[in-house]
């Protein structure tokens, strides 16, 4: 009932405000035409008045002879006459002529040149202008003579202009014509007591300078409806209070079941609410979803936590894991200093830094691999290779790699020739290395074994070992990333932690699956199937492998454009030891400048990452100076898009640093040519 009262009264209070503000509205409209019309009628006159006055013989004479006399005698009562407070004349050249005021408007000229121009275009016009005095309203005619009524038939000798001021008088005069209140508009008023229309006053431009607002008294009052729902309001509210009273007697029990939900999540009570008919049982099952959302947020809160203390973990590894090989670097560089040391002493520590700077280099890899991965920058790089010399060729790595005589290493095929396939090369053998480096750090003595072979068109990869195993509580956790193994007596503190990830992510970029077994104490296996395409034979390579020689140059000259002094030296000390001569630029603004004026320039070594300009921009420079001439890229960058880019740009080669000797001469090779 009390609905169906509150229904009543919203459709009742709806009905007359519709009523009322479409009769308010009806109201308005009509008042805005009848101002509309009495502003026009109100213009016509004076309209009227100046094109009469505007074609006549006598003021285009006057134009030419400038007679004020006869102005001030035949014009001039004008001012008087029509209720205007200012004439005035100009030639066709818009230059002022002659003007009467009344002692209202004091300006002198004030009418602009741009209006004036404006009114010799069009032959008549109307506008308003804001002067010191106030709001003018001004009229605007051409002068013609007597026979060019219509003014289209001789040009213009000049123009006239008529100007009233918007003052009290005129809103007085205006106010009894229009029964309304006249003001210059300040802001709306959204009195429903009365009836309202601003108009605007344009300038020669359309432009709004001030608006005019009319206001007329609305005396409609729907007071017999209001009174009516006043009464139905009162009585629906007495109707609510006497509801709500013995509502709340009937809500007690529900109400104590949801005091013990909000107090200790009583499953209980939810379940008891749930039984309860109406919106009750909705709340019931409101908080039963919000206790599961709230257990989900806890195990969330705990995972992130874990992370926070994985990653926290991982800084303190890192900075571990930096600090070894540096500390052997720094170390050893400084005891190479003593001039009493050994030459065998000198050269074991010169290996010990190249070891320790190929580890650094390792450290770095792996988490650009890992950074690769997060991005989705890793794509399969599918080639056509000989299975059988792949695993030789891992065979004959690992038997240089390994020292200890105590561990039995083999490699067992499952056929004794195995198919030439097609699959990530590259990626095959980062999984092999990373499973068997790991073998090779937990296990102290005993047997790892790796066996490969085809099967079902899948490379099946399987590496046991005889080391410690990975304890039970740690299997969940192996392919996480930055998880490792601290056993006793076994040197397992090495690397980041993320070869066993990086395995687990290339073997399923190549839509594989790895598995593994372990028992503490006894070993692991790994287990890898990779989907794989089998071929008859190698496709044919074109490329030759010629053998490099020490002395690659014949004086060459090269510009080497490296801002890092330590980088430049090793590449000055690697190019003068292949016989090449060296020009240094340090930035990119530079190695342009050294170009242009070295002729005998044969080969650039291009830095990327440069200040003042870096290698791209000083190689786009270069090549539109020179196309033919070979830039060979050198960076640090080693992702994906970086090298893409390198190679779009139009770059003949690149070359990754740290820099290899080798590599170094290789890529020379390809465009030093010997005699």
């Amino acid at each position: 009932m009390s609905f169906a009262l509150l229904i009543l009264v919203l459709a009742l209070y709806y009905y007359m405000k519709v009523q009322e503000r479409h009769i308010y509205d009806s109201s308005n409209k009509i008042y805005k035409n009848e101002i509309n019309s009495l502003m026009k009628l109100d213009s016509e006159n004076l309209t009227s008045l100046i094109v009469e006055i505007t074609y006549w013989d006598e003021f285009v004479t006057f134009l030419k002879t400038k007679n004020i006399n006869w102005f001030n005698a035949s014009v001039a009562s004008i001012v008087n006459n029509y209720k205007v407070e200012y004439i005035v004349v100009y030639d066709l050249d818009a230059h002022f002529v002659t003007k009467v005021a009344t002692p209202k408007i004091k300006t002198f000229d004030f009418i602009p040149k741009e209006a004036i121009r404006k009114v010799l275009n069009k032959k008549i016009d109307k506008f308003y202008l804001k002067i010191p005095e106030g709001i003018v309203e001004v009229y605007g005619a051409t002068i013609h003579p007597s026979n060019d009524p219509y003014k289209n038939k001789t040009k213009p000798a000049g123009c006239f202009f008529m100007v009233r001021l918007l003052d009290n008088d005129y809103f007085a005069n205006f106010e009894k014509i229009s029964t309304s209140n006249i003001e210059f508009f300040t802001k709306s008023d959204n009195n429903i007591k009365s009836v309202s229309f601003v108009y605007p006053l344009k300038d020669y431009n359309q432009k709004i300078i001030q608006k005019l607002y009319f206001k007329r008294a609305y005396n409609i009052d729907f007071w017999i409806t209001k009174f009516i729902l006043t009464v139905i309001t009162i009585a629906l509210i007495l109707s609510w209070i006497i509801y709500f009273y013995f509502a709340n007697k009937w809500s007690k029990l529900p109400l104590s079941f949801i005091k013990k939900i909000l107090k200790n999540g009583d499953p209980n009570a939810i379940q008891s609410l749930k039984n309860i008919r109406g919106e009750f049982r909705y709340i019931g099952k409101l908080f039963e979803e919000n206790q599961l959302k709230t257990k989900e947020l806890n195990l969330a809160k705990t995972k992130a936590e874990e992370s926070d203390k994985l990653k926290t973990a991982f800084l303190m590894n890192l900075s571990h894991e930096i600090r070894t090989p540096m500390n052997a670097i720094i170390g050893f560089s400084d005891l190479l200093n003593n001039d009493t040391i050994s030459e065998k002493e000198r050269n074991d520590y010169i290996t010990i830094i190249k070891q320790s700077g190929k580890n650094l280099i390792e450290i770095i890899d792996d988490l650009v691999e890992m950074s690769k991965i997060d991005s989705n920058s890793i794509k399969p790089n599918f080639t056509v290779f000989d299975l059988n010399e792949f695993v030789s060729f891992t065979k004959e790595t690992y038997d240089l790699m390994q020292s200890n005589k105590e561990i039995d290493f083999k490699i067992i095929t499952a056929d004794s020739h195995l198919p030439i396939i097609l699959t990530d090369k590259v990626k095959v053998q980062e999984i092999i290395c990373n499973l068997l480096n790991n073998a090779f750090k937990f296990t102290k003595k005993g047997f790892i074994i790796l066996e490969i072979g085809v099967e079902n068109n899948s490379l099946k990869i399987q590496v046991k070992d005889s080391g410690i195993g990975i304890p039970a509580e740690f299997q969940l956790n192996v392919f996480k990333r930055f998880s490792k193994i601290n056993s006793k007596d076994i040197s397992a503190n090495e690397g980041l932690g993320l070869g066993l990830a990086i395995s687990k992510a290339y073997v399923e970029m190549l839509n594989g699956t790895i598995t593994f077994e372990s028992k503490e104490h006894v070993g692991t296996t790994f287990k890898v199937a990779i989907p794989i395409e089998i071929y008859e034979s190698l496709p044919s390579n074109d490329e030759v492998n010629s053998s490099l020689v020490q002395e690659l140059g014949n004086e060459e000259v090269i510009l080497v454009a490296e801002d890092d002094n330590v980088n430049f030296l090793l590449i000055e000390k690697l190019l003068k030891n292949l016989n090449f001569t060296i020009i240094r630029a340090h930035d990119g603004n530079e190695a342009i400048e050294l170009f242009k004026n070295n002729q005998e320039i044969n080969l650039i070594l291009m830095d990327i990452k440069m200040p003042n300009k870096n290698g791209y921009e000083a190689f786009e420079v270069i090549r539109q100076l020179d196309k033919n001439i070979p830039i060979i890229a050198q960076t640090s960058y080693s992702f994906e898009e970086e090298i893409q880019k390198i190679k779009d740009l139009g770059f003949s080669d690149y070359i990754m640093k740290p820099i290899d000797k080798n590599k170094l001469m290789k890529t020379l090779s390809k465009f030093i040519k010997i005699d």
